[in-house]
């Protein structure tokens, strides 16, 4: 049952960096607010293209060049490197990013499936594409990718238990995204009584008068 580990992982790195970026984005999404860089030109025109219409930013630049770091770890701790291995990984991260994304929207406080719009949400699809106005048209732009990789590393290790494992996790992924509505309203009370009490004011330097 090794699918299952590696669900439970999936689900867990992705739910606890949606958590993250919420705590650094808060309601402002794409990193709106962010000090950092946006570009749609020069070679940020392929992330651009490929992101439906998504400009490059700073903070995802570095985002997820670290987490396609953290996914490749193993090897530089001693794993082999193989073909299957590497197709695993890259199933992973586009898993992840995929996975974290919807997860951001269904546990941020200021969002939630209720304004999971169109209208809420600017940086998905550029030119407003949703299907049935309720899901982001890249969603299944990026699920059909992701279930065409699969076949495609399947054909090429030629080994029906990789089709068969990834499809697996891609089922309890699901179960598991469903089943985390019970954590949406606990996580959501917790984000807000954490604030209740601001005690930022009891950390760091104080200036001193003296010139």
């Amino acid at each position: 049952m090794v699918f299952i580990v590696k669900s439970i992982f999936l689900f867990t790195i992705s739910l606890i960096f949606a958590l993250w970026e919420i705590e650094i984005e808060g309601k402002n999404g794409w990193a709106k607010k962010l000090p950092t860089w946006y570009r749609k030109s020069g070679l940020s025109k392929v992330f651009y293209f490929f992101s439906s219409k998504k400009p490059l930013s700073g903070y995802h630049l570095f985002m997820m060049s670290f987490m396609i770091l953290i996914f490749h770890l193993l090897f530089f701790f001693g794993e082999s490197w193989t073909l299957i291995k590497e197709f695993e990984i890259v199933l992973a991260i586009f898993i992840f990013l995929f996975l974290e994304d919807f997860l951001w929207f269904k546990f941020n406080p200021y969002f939630g499936l209720k304004k999971f719009k169109r209208n809420n949400i600017w940086w998905h699809d550029g030119k407003g594409k949703w299907i049935f106005g309720k899901i982001p048209a890249v969603y299944l732009k990026s699920l059909g990718t992701l279930i065409f990789l699969i076949i495609i590393f399947s054909g090429i290790t030629k080994s029906y238990e990789f089709l068969y494992d990834n499809l697996l996790i891609l089922l309890t992924l699901t179960i598991f995204t469903v089943l985390s509505s019970l954590l949406v309203r606990p996580y959501k009370n917790w984000y807000k009584k954490m604030r209740e009490i601001d005690e930022s004011k009891n950390f760091g330097r104080k200036l001193s008068k003296k010139r």
